[in-house]
């Protein structure tokens, strides 16, 4: 399970620098225009991402600061958002480069953002962390894609081809 975690943690610092990257170039009223998407906005989307990350990592560390909901905008401007993303990435690297097997194997134990109290092994919750920034990417791809823009391509397949 390890080198898998390590690849998703690649992976999604990948992924989200090629979707950064392509949301750069819209307007800030683009950005931040509701199109009816879960969490409206490509601002409120890319701000739930982060607040699912920083929540689990948050736990999983022990450490960071901790959204109270899960539609908290953290920043407003997407530069902000952007550099604080690059942080994120770069902290979820350096916590799954950390993690050995015998720590995803142990139980890991948690609150929610509503106070409850949850036992699980921890590669499960990674699981499901690597899998709801995938969920939430894919939202923001049919964001852009609503405005006319190619959207990049950002499926696993086509990061594993890359060379090194």
């Amino acid at each position: 399970m390890k080198a898998h975690f390590d690849t998703f943690a690649r992976y999604n610092r990948w992924a989200n620098r090629r979707l950064y990257d392509a949301v750069a170039e819209l307007s800030d009223a683009q950005f931040r225009e509701d199109r009816g998407a879960f969490f409206g906005s490509l601002r409120g989307t890319l701000n739930h991402l982060l607040v699912g990350d920083r929540l689990w990592f948050g736990r999983i560390e022990g450490t960071g600061p901790m959204p109270t909901r899960l539609d908290e905008i953290l920043h407003d401007r997407f530069d902000d958002l952007r550099a604080a993303r690059e942080a994120e990435d770069e902290r979820i690297l350096r916590v799954v480069g950390g993690l050995d097997e015998a720590r995803l194997a142990a139980t890991f134990a948690y609150r929610t953002i509503k106070g409850e109290a949850c036992e699980q092994p921890l590669a499960p919750v990674l699981a499901h962390v690597f899998n709801h920034q995938t969920h939430h990417r894919g939202q923001a791809h049919t964001l852009l894609s609503q405005f006319g823009r190619e959207a990049p391509a950002i499926d696993l397949i086509y990061f594993l081809r890359e060379p090194g």
